[in-house]
């Protein structure tokens, strides 16, 4: 299992909502900030994303991505009014739809269409994907490419009320998003998330993949050395190489955020996280727990509910 992978399933990513806007003359759409992230496709036209203090001209095709901390807008032409979230909202969708809605005087020339998708994930483990990306991402895909065909495939079936709607347009932002993350940390290069980079090298990218398919079996630097197909010596400097981290403690540290995950949602006892997440006894889970977080896992269960 690769990291992107394991990481959107574990964090339940879900798609929250859907819209499918039309900006009329002057005009433009306030998003307020949320968690997860806001994913938006220009169908038509052209508009300005106002985000973080600078303004990306958006053209007919280009797919936007948000982190949701950031309040961010589309309005066409620059510097237009823009219309809050809620009020589109509460306007209502236009007549026999669902999901579109129009902002600006009817009577004036279309200036952009554009839909959204806002996303929303339970749990920590996806806060470093998040902080992985810049506040904004703006990619123009590749004309008869895989993502440019989901693009078009959501905007037709927003616009729709068939059977199942929902369950597809939730599968088809998930498509989109692996989509988007895949093409913008390929063209980051360097920048990009060091688990990322690993995960082409031949060596280190199998032993990752080995790794979170089976967080909880009992690793060694050899055991992961031998997926790897190397010396264990090779392996070892090539994993912290590319991860900045030996091998193990990458592991613990990923264990730790899967019992965090664990303590946080669930009800199990200490004796069944420390099972799931590779530790032979609640007490030597205890023991990694309380080095790592400098909390007793109980104490830390107790004090995030509180919060």
């Amino acid at each position: 299992m690769d990291v992107l992978t394991d990481l959107l399933s574990r964090t339940r990513a879900r798609g929250a909502g859907f819209s499918h806007t039309t900006l009329h003359g002057s005009a433009g759409v306030a998003f307020p900030p949320g968690p997860g992230l806001a994913v938006h496709v220009m169908v038509d036209g052209e508009a300005h994303l106002q985000a973080a203090g600078a303004e990306t001209r958006v053209a007919a095709g280009d797919v936007v991505l948000v982190r949701g901390p950031v309040p961010h807008g589309l309005a066409s032409p620059a510097g237009a009014r823009s219309v809050p979230l809620v009020d589109v909202m509460a306007a209502g969708p236009l007549p026999g739809t669902a999901r579109a809605f129009a902002v600006g005087p009817d009577d004036r020339p279309v200036a952009a269409v554009f839909f959204c998708g806002a996303y929303l994930f339970d749990g920590e483990l996806f806060a470093g994907l998040l902080a992985a990306l810049p506040d904004t991402v703006v990619l123009r895909p590749a004309a008869g490419g895989a993502l440019r065909a989901t693009t078009d495939l959501l905007a037709r079936e927003v616009l729709g009320d068939e059977p199942g709607q929902q369950a597809l347009l939730d599968r088809l932002l998930d498509v989109t998003l692996v989509q988007v993350l895949r093409q913008h940390f390929t063209a980051a290069g360097d920048a990009a998330p060091p688990w990322f980079r690993a995960s082409g090298d031949p060596g280190v990218g199998a032993a990752l993949r080995a790794l979170h398919a089976e967080p909880a079996a009992p690793w060694t630097v050899a055991e992961l050395a031998r997926v790897a197909s190397l010396s264990r010596g090779a392996f070892a400097r090539r994993f912290r190489e590319l991860l900045g981290v030996p091998p193990l403690t990458y592991l613990t540290d990923w264990r730790m955020a899967l019992a965090r995950e664990r303590l946080r949602d669930g009800d199990e006892g200490l004796a069944a996280v420390a099972a799931a997440v590779g530790y032979r006894s609640e007490f030597a889970f205890a023991a990694a727990f309380k080095r790592h977080h400098g909390s007793a896992p109980g104490r830390w269960r107790a004090t995030r509910r509180v919060a």
